[in-house]
């Protein structure tokens, strides 16, 4: 594919690094189903857990001058002063997905901006599911792929409460019910004893079972980095006056993630995940969330994508990753 510049692309605009974090909460509020990587408080957080050298660039796309959608492009400083670039499940659109013709405009830009010889390669897993024809625009616009693509599932917060018991799996619901009659009992976490309590046990979780998940300093910046209207949500679940269980989600303009939860022999026992998360919904809905990503589901683990796919949710495959 040539660099030469495209005519058509004229009709739209990526504005570089010219917004301020409050500008930028505020275009990520007016997107629908906004992902975790993509706000600003994930990048500040990665940038500060990475150390010196790291940083991000947002960039506001731009259709005839009407701002239309929002990427935020991770970087970090490698040998000989180049960056290496990240863009982690976006672009995000502010109103509805752009067709593919129109699409294949802006990832064109994204992909001259960020050619190797520029010195700042991109790395490019999309926030587009899996299809022939979303395969077959980014190959056009110049990305070849090199991984498979994420999965996760999806919540609908907007459904009615009894319609989200409803779509329950009927294995899980039985689960939750069995839990709602253990005297179990749900409080939120709300100051850093109680964090830190979570971190350790997560830590020490994973550990013991090797495997990677969000490390403690990254949650830890991930919390210090959030809106004063969207702290993360501890809910603590205690049996008998002691912990047995809890679970941590972090919100994002109109979405949540769920990031980590733990889970002692006495919860496991008492089915607790089930009742925390199930606790999770109402506050979520209350607080204004329309979308709860559950996390990724990979065959490595299919007890836990199981669990996750047990709440009835959207089951979304990316396109995968692209250079």
């Amino acid at each position: 594919m040539s660099d030469a510049p495209d005519p058509s692309v004229s009709l739209f605009q990526i504005d570089w690094n010219r917004h301020s974090a409050a500008q930028w909460q505020t275009m990520l509020d007016s997107c629908e189903r906004p992902t975790l990587t993509q706000s600003p408080a994930y990048a500040t957080a990665a940038a500060e857990f990475d150390g010196g050298g790291s940083g991000a660039d947002y960039g506001l796309i731009r259709f005839q001058g009407k701002p239309i959608g929002m990427a935020i492009v991770t970087r970090r400083r490698t040998f000989g002063g180049a960056a290496s670039c990240s863009l982690y499940r976006g672009p995000l659109w502010i109103y509805d997905e752009i067709p593919g013709e129109m699409l294949k405009l802006v990832l064109r830009q994204l992909r001259l901006r960020h050619r190797w010889w520029r010195g700042r390669p991109l790395t490019f897993h999309p926030e587009l599911a899996d299809s022939p024809d979303n395969r077959r625009t980014l190959s056009d616009a110049g990305f070849r792929r090199v991984a498979e693509g994420y999965a996760t599932i999806w919540l609908d917060l907007s459904t009615p409460l009894e319609k989200l018991r409803t779509n329950l799996r009927p294995q899980w619901r039985n689960k939750l019910t069995q839990a709602e009659g253990q005297n179990v009992e749900v409080n939120s976490g709300a100051d850093d004893r109680q964090f830190e309590w979570l971190y350790d046990n997560h830590a020490r979780h994973m550990a013991a079972h090797g495997y990677r998940g969000p490390s403690p300093a990254l949650l830890r910046a991930l919390r210090d980095h959030a809106p004063r209207d969207q702290e993360p949500l501890l809910l603590i679940a205690q049996h008998g006056g002691q912990p047995v269980a809890a679970i941590l989600l972090t919100v994002h303009g109109k979405s949540a993630t769920y990031l980590v939860g733990w889970s002692g022999d006495a919860g496991r026992r008492l089915r607790a995940h089930n009742l925390l998360l199930w606790r999770a919904v109402e506050p979520l809905k209350s607080a204004g969330v329309h979308w709860l990503d559950l996390g990724g589901i990979n065959a490595d683990a299919p007890g836990v994508a199981r669990f996750k796919r047990g709440m009835g949710g959207e089951l979304v495959v990316l396109v995968g990753g692209y250079v």
